[in-house]
């Protein structure tokens, strides 16, 4: 347990690290917060926490450093969590209320604000059911056996299909088909659909059997469906600048490997979850430079109905207060925006 002396110190050290990416030095720490002790003292209580884990000396004639602990105590014990100011709480409003409502564009501006709020690589995924349900289809004549699909799954995902049926329809046929099937399995999921298909005549189970392969694969891509922004900020970052850092920070945020990155148990929790250097395994094992990086991750949307993730990735120097706070705001304002499609 830290002493109080030992807290403040800890405080003053991170909050010039995180400003200057430099290592911070007792007697610069004691100029600067006019701390009523000695320099001899605050260099001991710098060893001592030194000692314990919470700083760490890069160079035998540096200053010190925080380390992950020290971090974390910082996050859960020091840290004052500041309110996003007004008008950029304006500003971000605005901003969604501006743009062409749909899902992508949504992902696509999130990712956007996140990244220029917090100057750091921002990841954002499409909202996501843990088991899709039917809310309307439709079926559109294109030319005789060619029918396109319309395919509407829980309000948020538009998905569009063309098959070929093995007997011409006309379009009445066809909406008459899709008003049976609207009716039948309308909020119905995979598995329901599966055990309800069985005495459909052959063109509605074609039908049904295209939906079921849709479905089954959305719910099997899961979160891979996300955007990133911000990648100019990181790499600009003095941890990534003039090193190998930079180019395994590239590979490890290539298209693909997004969402491998996101700690995806931290949306089953309240808030907002801080992962901090080896904290996350997931940041660790896929990288060895990453492990001195940290993700701030917060969920939005309605658990049990749909829901994503906001993701910012950066160095552990991270200005946490700012960071969690967007985080937090703009999931909220996500989480609004996407009631407002299932209302």
């Amino acid at each position: 347990m830290l002493t109080e002396r030992q807290s403040h110190i800890l405080e003053f050290v991170i909050s010039e690290h995180v400003d200057t990416a430099e290592a911070v030095g007792s007697a610069f720490i004691g100029r600067k917060y006019k701390l009523s002790v000695s320099p001899a003292t605050i260099r001991s209580e710098m060893a001592e926490l030194e000692s314990q884990g919470y700083l760490r000396q890069p160079h035998t004639s540096a200053g010190r450093i925080p380390t992950g602990k020290g971090y974390r105590f910082y996050v859960e014990r020091l840290m004052h969590e500041e309110d996003l100011p007004l008008e950029a709480q304006q500003t971000i409003r605005h901003q969604f209320h501006q743009v062409v409502r749909g899902q992508e564009a949504l992902v696509h501006l999130a990712a956007s604000i996140l990244a220029q709020a917090v100057e750091n690589a921002a990841v954002v995924t499409a909202p996501h059911t843990v088991a899709s349900h039917i809310k309307h289809l439709e079926l559109v004549s294109l030319h005789d056996r060619t029918v396109l699909l319309v395919l509407v799954i829980d309000q948020v995902q538009l998905k569009q299909q063309i098959f070929s049926l093995e007997e011409p329809c006309t379009q009445d046929e066809l909406s008459a088909t899709a008003g049976r099937l609207n009716h039948l399995f309308g909020g119905a999921t995979v598995e329901q659909i599966e055990s309800n298909q069985t005495e459909l005549p052959p063109v509605e189970r074609q039908v049904m059997d295209l939906v079921i392969a849709i479905m089954r694969a959305s719910d099997e891509a899961g979160f891979d469906d996300a955007r990133m922004d911000g990648l100019q900020h990181i790499l600009s970052q003095p941890e990534f600048v003039g090193n190998d850092r930079a180019l395994a920070l590239l590979e490890l945020l290539d298209g693909p490997n997004l969402t491998r990155l996101i700690p995806l148990q931290a949306l089953a929790l309240p808030g907002v979850a801080v992962f901090i250097g080896g904290e996350n395994p997931r940041l660790a094992e896929a990288s060895e430079a990453m492990r001195d990086c940290s993700i701030v991750v917060g969920a939005y949307g309605a658990p049990g109905v749909a829901t994503g993730a906001l993701a910012v990735l950066g160095p552990m120097r991270m200005h946490y207060s700012r960071t969690i706070s967007t985080v937090r705001y703009l999931a909220d304002v996500m989480s609004e925006v996407l009631a407002e499609y299932y209302e």
